[in-house]
């Protein structure tokens, strides 16, 4: 994978098994969420950051129990209270999911908000 950041991973197990003996989508949209969360708050270094939309999902190859799901991000993008950024779901080298997402900067009461120049 060109220029990715791997950002976290997640085992499956049987408690994340759907009734067809697939990782159940909620789960792995559950653990997408928070790998982007996590980039985008590491990312920007704001407080606060909210999930404000994905672009379509498309479920590549199927999880099974005992894969370990790991999270990659590239292409990031920022507007003024915003971060834009493709994330890929991997097992091995085999792409599960990827997807693009926005997350935006609030303030205390729930407001976009500017994000601040990140000093190097």
């Amino acid at each position: 994978m060109d220029q990715a950041q791997r950002i976290t991973a997640h085992v499956c197990m049987t408690k994340d098994i759907g009734v067809e003996g697939n990782l159940f989508g909620g789960v792995m949209l559950s653990w997408m969420d928070e790998a982007a969360a996590i980039y985008a708050h590491q990312y920007t270094g704001m407080p606060r950051v909210v999930t404000l939309k994905y672009t379509e999902l498309v479920f590549e190859r199927p999880v099974r129990v005992g894969d370990v799901v790991e999270f990659y991000v590239r292409n990031p993008r920022m507007g003024r209270s915003s971060l834009t950024f493709d994330i890929e779901a991997h097992v091995g080298e085999h792409l599960v999911l990827q997807t693009s997402t926005t997350f935006v900067a609030v303030d205390n009461e729930g407001r976009p908000t500017a994000i601040a120049p990140l000093r190097v």
